[in-house]
């Protein structure tokens, strides 16, 4: 597709988004005035009218509404829409309180916000599945070095939404002839990531010539590309890349930032934190107020604060442990501050003290980060940015994603950082807040998925293997 009409796509869809929104309002006041709305009512909006739109265009941005939502989740979608309609309402509220603007009824407002729900969350709906039928249910080629490896990816396929993928075999690198054959009955190439290149940019070439789309999980020298700049030395093109950090006039915004945001969050949530403080003094014995090292910016070890929400020296018997779901160690409370992240709120202290950031990779203990340095030599990467309380890592993957995955997210955040991408991250860590895990049933129904999977797998890699032999 080219990129006019993208951009025309785009165009379009934001004349959709602040029609709709606006034709909600207009909805609200004939209903809320019986088809007789008086001027003195309407011309308040008519002024806001602008602003309002403004604010749609702002808040769907920064939800990433107006991103490629091709092969996301409709439930993601939703609760998108939804507190991105939810911010529309708070910022028109506080421009008519501003502005002085008290004939524009409050009931309008709240009555057009649900009609905006229910009218752009259609909308999206509509188009979202219009997408799904166009791209969705493709038949997907897994090639990994091992049956392991393969099955991890067709795991990744299926927590996916559903109807987008469907799993059509698995082939082991070497299998370079039976390739060729099978790649005419999918539509898709999925690569695992350890491949060694040879493989990779041999497959990568038998996709393009057979036009196939090929999905890529890319190494870490391809992250730290990003954004590299393209120079020339005498009749050689060569890619410059730069090491992994900030530039300082970027530090100086976000640093001014971190600062103004964390202490007005303290000054709102003072009265939550009391609340919490005295909870979790009646419920448990021990501090409410956990403190433990951390390494931050360039490996340097600081303490973070945290109210507690396990039991008093949790780690006594065991060393340190990761924390797993329905851990026996966290307490009443601690389940719920956890669910909400509300037990992060003393971190905000740390970053008033400059030794975190309101958004940044995730800050570890030492005790794991020398493991994962030995597993993962690229890690130390993340230590060249201060540590923050939500990241990349948090809104894009899951609680149980793997260490060298999140590392993916946490290195693209480095490399892509800008003030608006951390605003991003800080909304729609509210969504991720909100959005809990799938049911049982569905971990039920991929548990028999997998064993036909494991069946079909196993016989493409023995039989391969053979030939291959």
């Amino acid at each position: 597709m080219s990129g006019k009409t993208l951009k025309l796509r785009l165009f379009l869809l934001v004349l959709l988004d602040v029609g709709l929104l606006n034709a909600c309002y207009v909805v609200s006041f004939l209903s809320r005035f019986s088809f007789d709305v008086p001027l003195r009512n309407f011309k308040p909006y008519l002024a806001l009218f602008p602003w309002i739109s403004l604010f749609c265009l702002i808040a769907f941005y920064m939800f990433d509404l107006y991103s490629n939502w091709k092969r996301k989740s409709l439930h993601h979608l939703l609760y998108t829409i939804i507190l991105s309609i939810l911010l529309v309402m708070v910022l028109t509220m506080s421009l008519t309180y501003l502005g002085k603007g008290f004939s524009f009824p409050r009931s309008v407002i709240f009555v057009a916000t649900f009609l905006q729900v229910i009218v752009l969350g259609s909308s999206r709906y509509f188009l979202w599945h219009l997408s799904r039928k166009r791209h969705g249910s493709k038949k997907v080629l897994i090639v990994a070095s091992t049956l392991e490896n393969g099955l991890a990816l067709a795991e990744k396929c299926m927590n996916h939404s559903k109807g987008w993928f469907v799993i059509h075999s698995f082939l082991p690198a070497h299998s370079k002839r039976v390739l060729q054959i099978k790649m005419a009955e999918v539509d898709v190439v999925l690569l695992g990531p350890s491949l060694n290149r040879e493989d990779k940019a041999e497959i990568i070439g038998m996709c393009i010539r057979q036009e196939k789309e090929v999905l890529v999980v890319p190494e870490m020298v391809e992250l730290l590309a990003i954004e590299s700049e393209l120079q020339q030395i005498d009749d050689l093109l060569v890619l410059s890349i730069q090491p992994p950090r900030f530039v300082p006039g970027k530090l100086l915004v976000k640093r001014s930032f971190d600062i103004a945001v964390s202490s007005l969050m303290l000054i709102l949530l003072s009265p939550v934190m009391l609340i919490l403080y005295a909870l979790i003094k009646v419920t448990s014995p021990g501090p409410a107020i956990f403190k433990q090292e951390r390494l931050g910016e360039g490996g340097r070890s600081y303490m973070i604060y945290k109210f507690r929400s396990m039991v008093p020296d949790a780690e006594k018997a065991t060393g340190p442990v990761l924390a797993a779901d329905g851990d026996p160690r966290i307490t009443r409370i601690g389940k719920f501050m956890r669910s909400t992240r509300l037990d992060e709120i003393p971190q905000l202290f740390n970053v008033l003290k400059g030794e975190m950031s309101l958004v940044g990779p995730r800050p570890e203990r030492p005790f794991f980060i020398r493991q994962f340095q030995e597993s993962i030599p690229d890690y130390t990467y993340r230590l060249s940015v201060k540590p923050g309380i939500t990241g990349l890592a948090q809104i894009l993957a899951n609680y149980s994603t793997k260490v060298e995955d999140k590392l993916r997210f946490d290195i693209l955040y480095v490399k892509t950082y800008s003030f608006v991408l951390d605003i991003k991250i800080l909304l729609q860590t509210i969504r991720v807040v909100l959005q809990r895990e799938q049911a049982a049933g569905v971990a039920r129904e991929n548990e028999e998925h997998k064993k036909k999977l494991l069946r079909l797998f196993g016989y493409y890699d023995m039989a391969n293997t053979a030939n291959h032999e």
